[in-house]
């Protein structure tokens, strides 16, 4: 119960504003039983990853060798993703503070990201 009105709490004093900024790869977390190879190989993969979102609601990702733009919007604890193609990703953000990001990508897996300069 506890842990519920805590994350309540955080959800409360989100602000959509709070994600405005550069955002780049920090870390690759899993609750998974991996071993250390897999683990480097995943947060390799991400490694290149990073983002910037801006406050007239559009979006800049950079992947590996790709970039993606589109527009951007907050549901709850899902940041909404379109993509100029016309995809849409809903991502669960876990935490929030002022300068790390913590998204799931799938149950137990988790994307950290700093903010960026």
């Amino acid at each position: 119960m506890k842990a519920i009105i805590l994350v309540s709490f955080l959800f409360l004093q989100f602000q959509t504003s709070d994600l405005v900024g550069k955002w780049n790869f920090s870390k690759y977390e899993s609750s998974k039983k991996m071993d250390n190879e897999s683990k480097a190989m995943v947060a390799n993969a991400f490694s290149k990853f990073s983002f910037e979102f801006r406050n007239d609601a559009t979006y800049d990702m950079n992947k590996r060798r790709k970039k993606e733009t589109g527009t951007w919007k907050t549901e709850g604890e899902f940041i909404v993703t379109t993509n100029s193609d016309g995809f849409t990703d809903k991502i669960k953000f876990i935490q929030k503070h002022k300068d790390t990001l913590r998204l799931e990508i799938e149950a137990g897996e988790f994307i950290v990201f700093q903010r960026g300069q």
